[in-house]
């Protein structure tokens, strides 16, 4: 849609780079930076916004234009101009083209004209009791579960640094197809008022899948549209824990399974994790409520669960009256191992909740996944997700079904799967290289990898000194239950989304530069 808009506009506008605003004329891109070109142009708008250079209504050239100029790909620009418009920073329409937004919802600037205003002191406070004044301003704060969850999350500046988790690379996504797909559904009259029709074909189309590609047996009415991992947690802990209930996580796992948990009160033991996945027999606790693991890739270590144990978990559920929340985001990007059937199929009487997403191959600006749950609950989570509002619109769930419908999902998939796989073998290589004296855990799927240090090593200190040096890199024992693990190998785990191929070696040869001078540190410190 923004680039038919974009060339609609070209005439309307008339804009030649000699005309560009100064702010525009002036702007540079390095092909060299590890930063994405699109996000270095999304940075210099943003700058000259808030600069005042660039101010409310202030016509840009079409993406056409300003791509020729800075002499990088069209869709570089559009990917750009897409994200500063869902920002609330540009506004674009088939008749005017893009355009600075008039009204950016608190994130414009004050004009440089008022700026002397805004450098003036605050009147002084009126005393308690006057007109417009609430005594009890001063002392509202927000609850600890929120400060809790809010200090838990990663900031956003670190989303597209190299190697962040969690973050597919945007190039990948497939925009067209589905920016196509999107605007037919929602332009599409709901036939006789039926506002839940496109949730229904997703939930149809979305049924036929899993059968087919993971053997999860299921009705359409069995899944539930949900926008991620932390709202298919939410909506299963309002259904089914109570404050006390034991619950069995897989450990290490990702954190946000961790806070969610704990934020409902309910009491965690960890379920230790191998190469060969979550070992429910070496556990001791009290029988638990539900069990949290992932078996065709854990995180952070990737490792798919064998047979064996995924066999002897049912078994344990069983025995226990537990149900299993079966964490599937990652099956699609497999690289390695078996294509064993989920959890959820094999038993037909185990209580199995399976969670896939699609964030992780269509791009988290899509927020779209699904939660299957046991028919015999049906009703109650259905009832709970409709009330809590947790899924996509459903003109988005009614284009994603066609997506899928025509096999469009299934042959995207497997292609970005080929990209991502040869990322990761170039990014092992170059760990190989470049950081010696460390244990290199090939994942069979995921877009990360863990690294595990040889010696004794500080790897929070290592973070730290990677992001004084531009680069995103995580601690392995911020995902263990315990926390820090004294006796256990410490390491480090790194995304390899966003990192084009070009620039790995490169990355990787800096990150080695950091544990090499933490390494010295540590030397001096004890000789010291």
């Amino acid at each position: 849609m923004q680039e038919h808009s974009d060339e609609l506009a070209t005439s309307a506008i008339g804009l030649s780079e000699s005309s560009f605003p100064l702010a525009i004329a002036n702007m540079t891109v390095n092909d060299a930076s590890p930063v994405p070109i699109y996000e270095q142009i999304c940075r210099a708008v943003r700058t000259a916004i808030s600069a005042g250079d660039l101010p409310p209504g202030t016509p840009l050239p079409t993406s056409r234009e300003l791509a020729d100029a800075l002499k990088v790909g069209r869709n570089t620009v559009v990917t750009a101009y897409s994200r500063l418009a869902a920002e609330g920073y540009l506004l674009t329409n088939k008749r005017r083209g893009t355009r600075v937004a008039e009204d950016t919802l608190g994130i414009m600037p004050l004009r440089r004209e008022d700026r002397a205003a805004e450098a003036r002191p605050a009147p002084e406070p009126q005393p308690a009791g006057a007109l417009g004044q609430w005594a009890g301003a001063r002392a509202i704060e927000i609850s600890y579960r929120a400060r809790d969850a809010l200090e838990a999350s990663e900031p956003d500046t670190a989303q597209m640094a190299p190697f962040a988790l969690n973050t597919p690379d945007p190039s990948l996504y497939p925009r067209n197809p589905l920016s196509r797909l999107l605007a037919e559904e929602f332009c599409r009259s709901p036939g006789g008022g039926d506002l839940q029709f496109g949730m229904r074909k997703f939930q149809t189309a979305m049924a036929h899948y899993l059968r087919h590609m993971r053997g999860v047996d299921c009705e359409p009415a069995q899944i539930i549209p949900i926008t991620g991992l932390e709202s298919a947690l939410d909506l299963t802990i309002r259904v089914m824990i109570d404050p006390g209930h034991t619950v069995y996580i897989e450990d290490p796992a990702s954190d946000v399974v961790r806070h969610c948990l704990r934020s409902a009160g309910a009491q965690l033991v960890a379920v230790p994790s191998d190469s060969a996945g979550a070992d429910i027999s070496r556990v001791s606790g009290p029988p638990p409520r539900l069990i949290f693991v992932s078996p065709s890739a854990n995180f952070p270590f990737g490792q798919q669960m064998s047979e064996p144990r995924r066999a002897a978990m049912l078994d344990a559920a069983r025995n226990w009256n537990a149900a299993i929340f079966e964490c599937d985001v990652l099956w699609e990007l497999s690289y390695t191992g078996n294509r064993l059937r989920a959890m959820q199929g094999r038993d037909k009487s185990a209580p199995v909740f399976y969670f896939g997403s699609l964030n992780q191959t269509l791009g988290p600006h899509i927020r779209a996944g699904y939660l299957v749950v046991p028919a015999k609950l049906v009703d109650p989570f259905t009832s709970m997700a409709q009330r809590v509002s947790y899924g996509p619109e459903p003109f988005v769930l009614g284009a994603l079904a066609t997506f899928i419908e025509d096999t469009d999902y299934a042959v995207h998939a497997r292609t970005i799967r080929g990209v991502y796989a040869e990322r990761l073998k170039v990014l092992i290589e170059a760990v190989r290289q470049h950081i010696p004296d460390v244990t290199i855990l090939e994942p069979s799927g995921g877009l990360h990898l863990s690294v595990l240090f040889n010696q004794k090593i500080n790897e929070r200190a290592v973070a730290s000194a990677a992001s004084e040096r531009g680069l995103s890199v995580t601690p392995l024992s911020r995902f263990y239950l315990a926390g820090e693990r004294r006796s256990a190998q410490s390491g480090i785990v790194l995304g390899f989304g966003t990192l084009p191929e070009r620039m790995i070696d490169t990355m990787v040869k800096r990150l080695g530069e950091v544990i090499a001078e933490v390494r010295e540190m540590k030397t001096e410190s004890l000789v010291a």
